[in-house]
């Protein structure tokens, strides 16, 4: 924290302050630790099995498709967080499990475009702050593990290489595929329900500029959260410095309170050698603010 203060002329009384200056001491935050959020979009299926599924081609394949996710299914985070991962799951029907190997790009950014406004044209739909969230392979496939509900585990997972910061209140969510695929197909479920989430895809290639077509069905997706870094800050000491003449003693006062005129002196009484004079007064966690004088004095240092 920086801190000045102003000063009056120099008068013949030697006891007469001529400085105050206000230090409002900074002590340590005290803050509840914040976990990871887990939100499943739709939010009405996180413990129910969508009304359908889809299956992947079996053998290589090229896709570029992109996902809008409406910002009120996110409301439940407590503020922007980091995106960190998101997964999908098999239908609760087992079928095709993979493995499937997939190597893709991933672009997450906040878009001002609508669900149902979402455009044919990619680079139209992407925000500002388009980020490269992942750029590698894996491998997907699933064990179909009873999930919550009648549902199975989130267990075909995308993890982030660098984690995208989001806050529903600034728009929808929108992910950017980029793949090429071969292996084996995999079933994942679904929802035919596309007011909340919806995809354009081209499945010609991986870098089109255009879709092809709208989604008729979305897969049902879990995100998970992290909080933001939270940074704490505390000043370690106050520096009082001020205006001074060679050779005058003068002594650092201080008091907690402005409603009482009794001040106590900062140390010992200070002979300044130059036209500046400062001391230091450090800063104990949990201490009162402090309001602080310069007097001149007739002490001896």
């Amino acid at each position: 924290m920086q801190k000045s203060f102003s000063h009056s002329n120099l008068c013949g009384n030697r006891n007469v302050g001529f400085a105050i200056l206000l230090a409002s001491l900074l002590g340590w935050y005290i803050t509840t630790p914040l976990r990871a959020q887990v939100i499943v979009v739709p939010n009405s299926l996180a413990t129910n099995d969508g009304d359908t599924s889809g299956t992947t081609p079996a053998g290589p394949a090229q896709v570029r498709d992109m996902k809008i996710y409406d910002a009120s299914q996110f409301r439940a985070l407590s503020g922007p967080s980091l995106l960190t991962r998101f997964a999908w799951r098999p239908d609760s029907i087992p079928n095709a499990s993979g493995p499937r190997r997939a190597t893709l790009r991933i672009y997450a950014s906040t878009t001002s475009r609508s669900v149902a406004g979402l455009s044919m044209t990619f680079a139209d739909n992407a925000g500002t702050n388009n980020t490269l969230v992942f750029d590698g392979t894996l491998t997907w496939t699933t064990q179909n593990l009873p999930g919550a509900g009648n549902t199975r585990q989130f267990d075909i997972i995308f993890p982030f290489t660098t984690p995208f910061l989001y806050g529903p209140a600034d728009g929808n969510l929108l992910l950017d595929f980029q793949q090429y695929a071969e292996g084996s197909a995999i079933t994942i479920d679904r929802t035919s329900d596309t007011s909340l989430t919806r995809q354009v895809v081209n499945t010609a290639s991986s870098n089109a500029p255009t879709a092809q077509f709208y989604g008729t069905f979305q897969n049902v997706t879990q995100f998970t959260f992290e909080p933001p870094p939270q940074v704490t800050i505390r000043a370690s000491q106050a520096e009082v410095c001020w205006n001074s003449i060679s050779n005058l003693t003068y002594q650092v006062q201080y008091r907690s309170d402005l409603t009482t005129n009794l001040w106590t002196s900062l140390g010992g009484c200070v002979r300044s050698t130059n036209s500046t004079s400062c001391v230091y007064d450090p800063i104990v966690v949990g201490q009162p603010q402090r309001f602080y004088r310069v007097v001149l004095t007739n002490c001896i240092p």
